[in-house]
């Protein structure tokens, strides 16, 4: 069809003047960057406008292929070539009309840059081909480039859009593969699409069901992957999961097509989720630990990740046996490193706990490589955990005027009298004062709505008048010292200092899958910590055992008990 003649059929079908029609043709024109025709860009206004040239030239807009950074808000009819470089998930949605909808996307690459294309409905199907994976060539016809919800342009593939995996009349070499390139885990961030990256299984958490919201069971299990900037925990969900099965801790990996998240209950921290695009790569690689060595261990408050530094011994705790949810009992010892500056603790699990305790003398220098650093918030400051990948060597070492560890200020007031009693000696209910610590991980928390007046649940509250309502929550861990264990119970304001969040906050996560992954975050803080509590204890029937509902606990400044005993060794 010549030019005249689609003028001619646009004026007749519209009305518009030949005067109307060129200056749509100018900026048709411009807004294609000077890629179209005068003949391309009056094909393209007539299809806008509704006018029908299907029957000739119907592959003249086809021929037509732009770059990635030609493409300009509001463009219409577009075709674009490029390769996959990152697929995202697929969403269900209701429509007004109560269909059900699909949304998907992914992001396109050429060698001018990236844009994320958009697929509706019918069109998301393409995602179960087993040919659309990262590095495949699409191109894409008859779509729109619209604004999204990042204030970016974004290609959207609609009913009348067309999208060809694997086309055969495209230049492969003008659309060299993406090489892949994998993130330091220190610089993955919730504004990151999809990332790749690699490190060695430090941790692999069992699968946990649960039931979700629409009643379907589902299931969730986790990895923590560690590089030499840091530390991520990946999780695997539903069928997703078999693809960490023939992985073990200690395996170098490499995972590709993540997606970051932040964490719904850990603030600060970015949590990784694994998805149908998922690959695993088991790499014959070692993990290259250089964590920055620093001088003064006052200045380990101020770092983060892993790090390496010298100092004296100055506090052992007793090696203690840990139960965890898996039922595996686990050793577990602290101890305590100080310069001129100040200490800091440490802790050390398992194997490594049980060879340490038998070597670790107060007193003796020690030099410690590639330890993690984490910030407790019953000491305000940083810990130090050792791992498989760290090390700790003896060395010759005399420093002078050392720093003890201070118990913080808000935590030295207490109402206790310190006539403890030994766990294994209660034979009778009664007030007691315990001291112990805690060896169990927690399994769960219940709730309550309680009447803040007699605090008793409220379908059993006996007031003339009701309080308001409170969420009100119980915790219950198993205390040991040195001649036994009891069950403790935490109610109320107790349980909620206990694990220093309050009930109503937690309570929101309780029904979702994020309730266990909370669960070992308490655990985490939770499991060996030394505490005294007075309450009172009864019998219990079921479980055939004296149980204590703590009415206040404290944590017990272990460093100042053994205060006098360094001072001793250093006089």
């Amino acid at each position: 069809m010549k030019t005249e003649a689609y003028i001619n059929k646009i004026i007749v079908d519209t009305g518009l003047s030949r005067t109307d029609i060129q200056s749509l043709v100018e900026e048709k024109k411009e807004e294609l960057k000077g890629l179209i025709s005068d003949e391309g860009a009056l094909f393209v206004i007539a299809k806008e406008l509704g006018v029908d040239v299907t029957n000739e030239n119907k592959e003249l807009l086809n021929e037509i292929e732009l770059n990635i950074s030609d493409i300009t808000l509001n463009m219409k009819n577009i075709v674009i070539v490029g390769r996959i470089k990152e697929i995202h998930r697929v969403n269900s949605f209701n429509k007004k009309s109560g269909e059900t909808g699909y949304v998907g996307s992914f992001l396109l690459h050429d060698n001018t840059g990236d844009i994320r294309i958009v697929l509706w409905d019918e069109q998301v199907g393409i995602f179960k081909d087993e040919r659309f994976e990262k590095n495949e060539i699409v191109k894409i016809s008859n779509a729109n480039a619209k604004k999204g919800r990042d204030g970016g342009i974004e290609i959207h593939v609609g009913g009348f859009s067309k999208i060809n995996l694997g086309p055969e009349d495209v230049d492969y070499k003008k659309y060299p593969k993406i090489k892949e390139q994998f993130a330091k885990i220190e610089d993955i961030n919730e504004n990151l699409g999809s990332i790749s990256t690699e490190g060695k299984i430090i941790s692999r958490f069992p699968v946990k069901e649960f039931t979700k919201k629409d009643g379907q069971n589902g299931s969730v299990s986790s990895i923590i992957l560690r590089d030499s900037t840091g530390k991520v925990r990946i999780t695997f969900w539903n069928e997703d999961i078999e693809k960490i099965e023939n992985f073990e801790v200690g395996d170098f990996i490499s995972l590709t097509n993540l997606n970051p998240r932040k964490s719904n209950y850990a603030e600060n921290r970015i949590d990784v989720h694994a998805n149908s695009w998922t690959k695993i790569t088991k790499k014959d690689k070692e993990l290259k630990l250089d964590a920055k060595f620093v001088d003064k261990i006052v200045n380990l408050q101020q770092e983060k990740g892993y790090a390496s530094f010298q100092g004296v011994i100055t506090t052992v705790e007793d090696l203690r046996k840990i139960t965890l949810k898996s039922g595996d009992e686990v050793s577990l010892l602290s101890f305590t490193a100080s310069d001129d500056t100040d200490s800091i603790r440490i802790t050390a699990w398992r194997e490594k706990a049980d060879e340490l305790s038998k070597s670790l003398k107060i007193g003796e220098g020690i030099s410690l490589k590639n330890v993690e650093l984490r910030y407790s918030n019953y000491w305000e400051k940083n810990e130090a955990t050792i791992s498989f990948d760290s090390s700790l060597d003896k060395i010759d070492l005399k420093i002078s005027n050392l720093k003890i560890a201070k118990t913080p200020t808000k935590e030295r007031t207490s109402s206790f009298s310190k006539n403890f009693t030994e766990i294994n000696s209660i034979q009778s209910s009664g007030f007691f004062e315990i001291k112990g610590f805690i060896s169990n991980e927690l399994k769960n928390i219940r709730f309550y709505e309680a009447c803040t007046n007699c605090r008793k649940k409220i379908d059993n509250c006996t007031c003339d008048k009701k309080g308001d309502s409170k969420m009100t929550m119980i915790v219950s861990h198993i205390v040991e010292d040195e001649s036994g264990k009891i069950r403790a119970t935490f109610i109320g304001e107790a349980a909620e200092k206990l694990v220093g969040t309050k009930a109503d906050l937690i309570v929101k996560v309780k029904d979702t899958p994020d309730y266990d992954k909370l669960l070992e975050k308490f655990s985490s803080e939770l499991v060996g910590r030394d505490i005294m509590i007075k309450g009172k204890v009864k019998f219990n029937d079921y479980s055939d055992s004296y149980e204590i509902v703590a009415s206040n606990f404290q944590d017990i400044n272990v460093e100042e008990e053994l205060e006098n005993r360094m001072n001793e060794v250093i006089s």
